[in-house]
């Protein structure tokens, strides 16, 4: 169709992207500047903005990471550093945001409600397009000299300190040098590293997701457009950076190279990448099948590859995945995951070996490549409806940059299932054919990172040396002359932002954020007498049979969706404490086991078990918990269509009570997990994680600790022994764990989906019925606060420092009593305090980004373990930043220092998106009415949360900060672990001593191996 033309925009005819057709693409472009905007129609609360713009880089300097954090430091028409962050919550926004990926950066804003976006996307444009960049933003921002001679820089440098040395970017440096030539813009480091950092000196796509009216977003779009014209800076010889896109020419041979990466080399495992270059970015039906073509070699334990390198009781590794790289040519990756060193040089050939034989032998299973392509299908449709915002934004920008906004590719880049009906129609020999081009007569990069110690010794010696001289070199003039520099640069970025911009930025009134509608219904069993919902979904359960017979509590939440979820939440509370590690074995095999199915049924091997499952299942999962809460429970949950609903409720009773745990598969998984452990242990902010979560728990009591990687670190090689020797005795475990774990008291299940639409919502439940003998009750709700040992019921005198030669940089968490009523009116004013300290522009992040001490700094209200927590993760320096928020937190509660004028209405706002957050689409909405109602069994309203919120005052502020916030402080009301190398580990420890923390340095490996904290007894 022909475009419609107005006297600014070029207004291209829309599309649907999602085969329901529920999702709507509009089209604008800029007669006069060439800008471009895309919306897409989403229901929610919310409406999400992702502008775009394509930036190419030639070297290692990190221009374009440079830019992208100097943009929020102030624009032509705000010149003042977090104007940007200033203004975004009273628009219903968090903060803004941003990636730099090597071919684009992206800025991000999500505002609840559509009246504060229009509002805050010209204020977000002209920083963007309009920065002041000064001198004194780059030296605080991007890289200095501290006093003490130290490099650091708010968050640039902090970033890519941690980041420059680890080895998935080590390895992806050298991928990007092999795989292209230099001018094609491709083959640097778009983020900067850390020796061009300190040497660099200073010298439009949007997309929008969301509920917009079409008249206000277009009017919003002519004011900037107004605001491009009025600078005279457009140009209609302006050159789009990636249009001609590069051409990027085939390799011309094989080449394999062992990469090296500072590490541990008697524990750590090697990682190994096979990448190959691929078709054109818009040649969307053969990526569309390489995608299917990857799918069947790797996604499941019964994939090829799978079964070659994963699935065995020696495994090569224990992760094999294929990832697909867009540019203008893509790249495809198969990645290898701890991978043993001793098997490290055998990868590689043995793919080229499967593969060949693969096509030599014809092996391509065309009835499951047939399920797998109708699952995909079911997946598309799947997303639209949880992550439609990034269905549409992703595949938009890539569009855009490489093509045009008016061009069939646009369209198709996003309506990429349809692809799927094509691929229906492959025969056998088009799937050899394809993996033969692709994977065969196509040439490939081969890269093996192994850990060095040396490497790892290299490192730190050559930064203490450096540091040295460049101490010696400044002197101690020279440090002071720094110090000065940095703070007169701070004063400069500190200026007041005048209350005449802020006052101009009104909040938008609360009714303008949209709810999602959940109609909840329930099967209460025990509780007889409980009182009914009153609703059309509670009569529609309520017909289908008296609620004795199903001998479960359910919950039912009805919202307009093609798949029903089903989740089990098992609760552990009364699992005896030897039998409590089992549940991560138990986690990794439900899915991976034989079944008998039924009492006279066959038996199912494990290779049928997930055939089936994929032709039945469009997703399973078997967790601890739900996002991070909670997580005493084991949750296992499988969604399916609507109309699989019965099929559904039959797989959970055959992988609840019919599954059989076998020596090969129980090997398996504990080999799996063994090999996962050494690179999971490199990451600081896990082990910052896993030692708080030890320090906190009774390991008798908690299974959340039990399961943690660094507890099976001292268990899984026993159980591995007991396998040797009598694997009998391991299995009648997991038989217990499992008895136990499914007892019909320890159950809450939870449906949600289209509720109205199945016949037998809760007759079909009766099959579970046999495997239960009758209730009388059910235990209490579990929390995190129920497993606790003497540290984390008592927080205090408890400070211990965790070495990890991985990490350059420092992590740290800090812990003290916190409310632990999820109906507390103490929590509204809370989570505002929290917003005023360490939102983007807060006291805290000021203070430690601003300062460059910590790439990030925030407050966690941890209401289900009690439990408050300070969080600084990537720190240059850990004590720099602890001691300012210290400082900072005295001086609040003493009157000597005082919130921004405007802070509280900005943190009210921020917590209310936070709300509106948790409920962002229909599938999160139902999920969270179950986390409510059944295992917060909180009574309160989210409009009456809103208004708890508003209703906050300056009084109560200060209450929350002297009653909560303090105790993190105070070396007798608090918990501390910090993460750090083995270069800063005594002083940090030295310094928290004199701070009056008794503090301990230990190793990762001593966390649980010596028991360190659970041998008091402060009851």
């Amino acid at each position: 169709m022909t475009p419609t033309v107005t006297d600014d925009f070029v207004n291209f005819s829309s599309f649907s992207v999602d085969p329901c057709e529920t999702i709507q693409i509009k089209r604008y472009k800029s007669l006069k500047t060439g800008l471009t905007a895309v919306h897409a129609d989403i229901e929610g609360p919310l409406v999400s903005g992702f502008l775009a713009l394509a930036t190419k880089v030639l070297n290692d300097d990190g221009c374009p990471h440079t830019l992208e954090h100097l943009v929020f430091l102030g624009s032509e028409k705000y010149p003042y550093k977090g104007a940007l962050d200033s203004l975004a919550p009273r628009a219903y926004a968090p903060g803004t945001n941003a990636w730099t990926d090597v071919d684009h950066t992206c800025y991000t804003i999500t505002t609840a409600g559509s009246d504060g976006f229009l509002q805050l996307l010209p204020v977000y444009v002209d920083h963007i397009l309009y920065p002041t960049l000064t001198n004194e933003g780059f030296y605080t921002e991007v890289h200095h000299i501290d006093q003490n001679g130290q490099d650091a820089g708010i968050v640039v440098y902090c970033e890519m300190q941690a980041r420059e040395n680890s080895m998935t970017d080590i390895m992806q440096r050298r991928l990007q040098h092999l795989m292209y030539p230099k001018e094609s813009g491709y083959q640097n480091e778009a983020g900067g590293l850390m020796k061009n950092l300190r040497t660099l000196k200073i010298e439009s796509i949007i997309v929008i997701t969301g509920k917009l009216d079409q008249v206000h977003l277009l009017s919003t779009l002519e004011q900037i457009d107004k605001s491009i014209l009025d600078k005279n800076q457009f140009t209609t010889k302006s050159i789009k950076p990636w249009i001609p896109a590069p051409i990027i020419p085939d390799l011309k041979n094989n080449h394999i190279e062992t990469i090296y990466f500072p590490g541990q080399e008697l524990e750590d495992m090697s990682e190994i990448t096979v990448t190959w270059l691929g078709p054109n970015w818009n040649a969307f039906l053969e990526i569309q099948a390489i995608h299917m073509l990857n799918a069947y070699l790797s996604d499941t334990p019964i994939a090829p590859l799978k079964k070659v390198f994963v699935e065995r009781n020696d495994p090569y590794c224990t992760e094999l995945d294929f990832r697909i790289q867009e540019r203008s040519r893509i790249t495809i990756t198969a990645s290898f995951q701890n991978v043993p060193l001793a098997k490290a040089d055998d990868i590689v050939p043995k793919l080229t070996y499967t593969l060949n034989e693969l096509v030599n032998t014809l092996d391509i299973d065309m009835d499951r490549m047939a399920a797998l392509i109708r699952k995909e299908k079911l997946k598309f449709l799947d997303e639209y409806e949880t992550r439609a915002t990034y269905m549409v934004a992703l595949p938009a920008i890539t569009a855009c940059l490489y093509g045009d906004l008016g061009s069939d590719d646009f369209v198709n880049a996003l309506q990429q299932a349809k692809y799927l009906d094509v691929l229906v129609d492959f025969t056998k020999q088009d799937w050899l054919h394809l993996l033969k081009r692709t994977y065969i007569d196509t040439a490939y990069t081969a890269l093996i990172g192994k850990p060095s110690l040396a490497m790892s010794k290299q490192l730190i010696q050559e930064e203490n040396t450096r540091i040295e001289a460049q101490r010696a070199y400044l002197g101690e003039e020279g440090l002071q002359l720094l110090a000065a520099q940095l703070n007169h640069a701070n004063r400069i970025n500190e200026a007041q932002i005048p209350s005449r911009i802020m006052e101009g930025f009104p909040i938008p009134d609360v009714s303008s954020i949209s709810s999602i509608e959940v109609l909840t219904a329930i099967n209460p069993y025990y509780q007889l007498d409980t009182i009914l919902p009153n609703n059309i979904v509670q009569e529609h359960v309520s017909r289908d049979g008296p609620t004795s017979d199903i001998p479960f509590y359910i919950q039912y939440d009805h919202i307009s969706s093609a798949f029903v979820s089903i989740s089990v939440y098992m609760n552990t509370s009364n699992m005896p404490s030897h039998l409590r590690p089992y549940g991560r074995m138990y986690m990794d095999t439900i899915f991976a086991s034989p079944i008998i199915l039924d009492a006279n049924g066959g038996f199912v091997a494990h290779d049928d078990v997930v055939q089936k499952l994929d032709l039945d299942i469009i997703s399973y999962d078997a967790s601890l918990g739900y996002q991070g809460a909670f997580r005493e429970y084991i949750v296992v949950t499988v969604k399916v269509e609507a109309k699989k609903y019965s099929a559904g409720v039959n797989w959970l009773r055959y992988l609840m009570w019919n599954i059989q745990f076998t020596h090969d598969r129980l090997v398996v998984a504990v080999n799996k997990t063994l090999n996962d452990i050494p690179q999971a242990k490199r990451s600081g902010k896990l082990v910052t994680d896993w030692t708080v979560r030890a320090l906190n728990t009774d390991i008798t009591k908690s299974t959340e600790a039990s399961c943690s990687y660094l507890y099976q670190d001292t268990f899984l090689p026993k159980v591995l022994e007991k396998m040797r020797k009598d694997p009998s005795q391991v299995i009648q475990d997991m038989n217990n764990f499992r008895s136990i774990l499914c007892r019909g008291e320890n159950l809450r299940v939870h449906v949600m989906g289209n509720i109205l639409n199945l016949k037998k919502p809760k007759s079909v439940f009766r099959t579970w019925k046999r495997c239960q003998k009758k209730l009388k009750t059910i235990p209490p709700v579990i929390r995190s606060k129920d497993a606790f040992g003497p540290f984390g019921r008592r927080p205090g005198q408890c400070t211990t420092v965790v070495v990890l030669p991985s990490t350059e940089s420092s992590f740290s968490i800090h812990s003290a009593k916190g409310p632990s009523n999820f109906d507390s009116p103490e929590i509204p004013p809370l989570l505002v305090l929290m917003e005023m300290l360490h939102a983007m522009e807060g006291v805290y992040t000021r203070l430690v980004r601003g300062l460059g001490l910590s790439y990030k700094c925030w407050l966690s209200n941890l209401t289900e373990s009690g439990l408050i927590s300070l969080c600084i993760m990537r720190s240059s320096n850990i004590l720099g930043a602890f001691e300012h928020v210290k400082n900072a937190t005295h001086q609040l509660a003493a009157g000597e220092m005082h919130f921004d004028a405007y802070a509280l209405e900005g943190a009210k706002s921020s917590v209310i998106f936070d709300i509106a957050d948790c409920e962002n689409t229909r599938e999160v909405a139902a999920a969270q009415s179950f986390i409510n109602k059944v295992l917060r069994q909180s009574q309160r309203q989210k409009f009456d949360f809103f208004k708890a919120v508003q209703d906050v005052t300056m009084q109560d502020i200060t209450k929350i900060l002297l009653k909560y916030i303090l105790p993190i402080f105070d070396p007798h009301t608090s918990n501390h672990v910090i993460v750090t190398s083995c270069a800063k580990s005594q002083e940090i420890a030295q310094s928290f001593y004199l701070m009056g923390h008794l503090a301990q340095v230990i190793k990762v490996e001593d966390v649980y191996a010596r028991n360190i904290f659970q041998q008091q007894n402060l009851d």
